[in-house]
């Protein structure tokens, strides 16, 4: 994949937040560094980096998807009343089926749904 300061800043602000951001709130945010930089180039970056596993997409319910930089694995829990995304430091190791089969597992993804604890109490 070829530099661009663009993609650097993308990539960069999403590993920078404790958020699990949108493409229009990633792109409001570099905004304020690169005041010319348009939404479509933020998506095609952001697409480029999910692609090359650079950062990890998340799609809740109502298909918005939200961009995640990993640097320690984990799983994620996503409130099925009011959106929130929450990190779950628990890895699950692939099943020793796969295993035996002679498969070599690179990466998983689990996402819990349920109620976070703030909507829970409701």
């Amino acid at each position: 994949m070829r530099h661009s300061s663009q993609r650097d800043l993308v990539f960069e602000t999403v590993k920078a937040s404790k958020n699990h951001l949108t493409a229009p709130e990633i792109y409001e945010i570099v905004r304020q560094t690169m005041p010319n930089i348009s939404l479509g180039t933020v998506y095609r970056n952001l697409k480029l980096l999910s692609d090359s596993s650079q950062l990890e997409t998340l799609e809740t319910t109502d298909k918005t998807v939200h961009y995640d930089y990993v640097d320690t694995p984990h799983n994620h829990f996503m409130c099925r009343l009011c959106g929130a995304i929450l990190d779950v430091f628990e890895t699950n190791a692939p099943p020793s089926t796969l295993c035996e089969c002679g498969v070599a597992v690179e990466s998983t993804k689990t996402v819990y749904y349920g109620l976070c604890p703030k909507c829970n109490q409701k």
